[in-house]
């Protein structure tokens, strides 16, 4: 039990909760002003899918060859207001790519309806699928299941530092690559990955690997790489997480990002979406600079004026989610609403996201304070 004493303490105007709701969650932070939403909000299915022992049962998906075939699935629909508030989200789909499916290696946008089980695009954003039990057929590798797509631009070392920058939702997580620097000749030079919980990793081709965020499924992040044939650095949400270099002898270097299995089976269905994915893109503002240089720091804003209720100090919070947060907070005892302070903002939240447990412990709190 929590004592109540503790509970009801108020100094200098704030409400001082104990420290047992400093709960250890690792989670994603809250996004300022997007709500929580399960997976199942972000899209919307129309159709149904076989499996993939009926696929093959179809015959459109010849072994040991590349197929002209395709082989269609259900319509997926995003649901774009939820991915609005993200960065980059607004730009459209790359044109100038191809797509690697388990069936086909090479697939040129005019084609790209045909293979639409594991890869369309609605709005901005493209939808990547897997399905249980789908492996690699174009060939004689093994497992090696795929849905990605390329980029048609390529460099090698001495054409200076490329961009990739997209947002991601996972919505099916499962084991396997989300990212590839990919050389034909010389392999990959860096790889975001992603399992089973959904967490997100940084993996080196040379050196240790980063686990970078835990539990994102349903929660957008932006993934940021740069790359010049040689060395490469990666950004998750605006932070820099790690840089490395793999020599490349000969041929070029290009992005994919989608999902690879390598030699892992599919064991259950997998998705995710990428919105507003972009190589080079003109305008860098959207980048989130957290650690800048001291010149570009800007001038502090004005402290906005706080919302009605009673100050919480900075706490710990945790959603329905398991979602983490940790920001000073605001609360009248009455309304359904808490406000949490974020990079200088107000941001309303409703009461009922909160995690069962602390949504109690506010109402024990101010309970406390009333009597």
């Amino acid at each position: 039990m929590i004592p109540r004493s503790p509970m009801g303490a108020e100094r200098n105007g704030h409400l001082l909760l104990p420290k047992a709701l400093r709960l250890l969650i690792i989670g994603a932070v809250l996004q300022p002003g997007l709500p929580a939403a399960s997976p199942d909000a972000f899209y919307t299915q129309k159709g149904s899918d076989p499996s993939f022992a009926e696929v093959m049962k179809s015959g459109k998906l010849p072994r040991g060859r590349n197929s002209g075939n395709g082989f269609k699935g259900s319509r997926i629909e995003v649901n774009q207001d939820l991915l609005k508030g993200y960065p980059s989200t607004s730009r459209r789909v790359i044109e100038d790519i191809m797509i690697h499916t388990l069936g086909n290696s090479m697939i040129r946008r005019p084609d790209f309806p045909k293979w639409s089980r594991w890869y369309q695009e609605d709005g901005n954003t493209q939808i990547f699928r897997l399905f249980k039990g789908e492996e690699n057929v174009r060939n004689s590798r093994e497992l090696a299941a795929r849905t990605e797509a390329f980029s048609a631009f390529k460099w090698k070392k001495g054409d200076g530092w490329q961009e990739w920058v997209g947002t991601y939702t996972i919505i099916k997580p499962h084991g396997c690559s989300i990212f590839q620097a990919k050389n034909p000749h010389n392999d990959w030079s860096v790889m975001i990955n992603m399992n089973d919980d959904g967490d997100v990793s940084l993996n080196h081709r040379r050196g240790e690997d980063k686990v970078m965020a835990r539990n994102m499924t349903a929660k957008p992040f932006q993934i940021r790489i740069r790359e010049n044939g040689h060395d490469y650095e990666v950004y998750f949400n605006g932070r820099k997480e790690g840089e490395g270099s793999y020599a490349r002898t000969q041929g070029e270097t290009n992005f994919r990002w989608g999902m690879y299995l390598g030699g892992r089976e599919v064991r259950h269905d997998a998705m995710i979406l990428v919105t507003g994915a972009a190589i080079n893109p003109r305008n860098l503002d959207e980048f989130v600079v957290v650690d800048p240089e001291p010149e570009a720091i800007p001038e502090p804003a004005p402290e906005p004026e706080p919302p009605p209720g009673v100050a919480i100090p900075v706490r710990k919070w945790t959603n329905r989610s398991d979602g983490e947060l940790e920001a000073e907070a605001r609360y009248k005892p009455g309304t359904d609403v808490i406000h949490f302070k974020i990079e200088g903002t107000w941001t309303a939240y409703p009461l009922t996201e909160l995690s069962t447990e602390d949504q109690r412990e506010l109402v024990r709190a101010f309970e406390t304070v009333k009597d």
